[in-house]
């Protein structure tokens, strides 16, 4: 019985409104329409009708392309670009003194005062004639183009899609250092990295799967066995020729025949891993490579039971291949830059 009293004055209150609503009169607005085909008032800019021609030379006397030549009319800018002869033109101009400002890479901005009678002006040439000499920049800071070339051994393929790293010698806090720098390595193996700021540089190849990453390095055989650049005019210039470390394991997985007359099945779908094994302490003293986490590759075989196990640098592996509830595995060798068969068949 409390809850009606309210709900039945809310719809009181409703009714008011709406009836409020409904019966106010329109608005009463004096609407006013142009007549039909009246003219649009034209706009007067005020533009003149002469023309500031001429041509832009250097010191040389040899015409500038692309010159930005401009001046002030009325408070309005006008301004256009010399063509490849020099020429320009500045259009919609009132008689009187001119003053234009010429500009052009690498010479000295210059102004002309020029004087437009009211017949106009005789084409001008408008000389530059100071060239502007750029600073010296600082030792460690210049900028040079880098192209290389990377034998990738049995890693090459159609696929491509390896990534070189250059990693500074120095931090970007000390004079010279700068930034990591990454590039595309192409199907062929080349390489190119425009700009490249001069200084001293690792250069680390990285798997199509590490790219953005730091390592696995496929260029390195063990911690003393990097490569390092000096990039500039007194360092190593031309192309560099690398060569990739990295080997491969590949092999076939097949399960025993069921009948005394049929060959052996090939398994789709095993899973086959590597997994790096530490190495002797005395070899890492050595500078042996010491394979890490990262090393790590899986894969898993074909509808032909073939499998791939790709960008696996110089150490000893154990592969293991599951399929179902069978298990096998085997401790392999990766010499560099080679391909190596496992022979895992009859897998039970």
């Amino acid at each position: 019985m409390l809850s009606v009293v309210p709900l039945a004055a809310l719809t009181v209150v409703l009714g008011v409104l709406a009836a409020a609503i409904l019966t106010d009169p329109p608005l009463d607005f004096p609407f006013s329409e142009p007549p039909p085909g009246a003219p649009i008032p034209s706009v007067d800019l005020a533009l003149g009708d002469l023309t500031l021609s001429g041509r832009v030379v250097g010191p040389d006397d040899a015409p500038v392309d692309g010159a930005g030549v401009s001046l002030k009319e009325r408070d309005r800018p006008v301004w256009t670009w010399s063509s490849s002869d020099g020429a320009f033109a500045l259009p919609e101009l009132d008689a009187g003194p001119k003053r234009v400002l010429v500009t052009a890479l690498g010479l000295q901005a210059t102004a002309f005062d020029i004087e437009l009678g009211p017949e106009g002006a005789d084409p001008v040439v408008l000389k530059l004639e100071r060239e502007i000499v750029p600073p010296e920049v600082p030792e460690g800071l210049a900028l040079q183009d880098l192209r290389g070339k990377i034998d990738l051994g049995p890693l090459a393929g159609p696929e491509g899609g390896f990534e070189v790293l250059f990693q500074p010698l120095l931090s970007p806090s000390e004079l010279g250092g700068g930034f990591p720098r990454r590039v595309a390595v192409d199907r062929e193996g080349r390489f190119e990295a425009p700009l490249l700021q001069q200084g001293g540089y690792r250069v680390i190849l990285l798997a199509p799967d590490d790219r953005g990453a730091s390592g696995p390095d496929l260029l390195s055989t063990g911690a003393k066995d990097v490569i390092t650049i000096q990039h500039g005019a007194d360092g190593e210039t031309g192309e560099l020729e690398l060569a990739s470390k990295a080997g491969l394991l590949q092999g076939t997985v097949t399960a025993p025949a069921t009948g005394a007359d049929e060959a052996d099945r090939p398994v789709r779908g095993a899973l086959v891993r590597a997994e790096p094994l530490s190495v002797d302490p005395d070899e890492t003293r050595r500078g042996t490579l010491v394979l890490g986490a990262d090393d790590f590759r899986a894969t898993r075989t074909d509808p032909a039971g073939r499998f791939v196990l790709r960008h696996l640098r110089p150490g000893r592996y154990r592969v293991t291949v599951v399929a179902g509830r069978a298990r096998r595995q085997s401790d392999i060798i990766v010499p560099e830059g080679t391909a190596v068969d496992v022979p895992f068949d009859k897998t039970r």
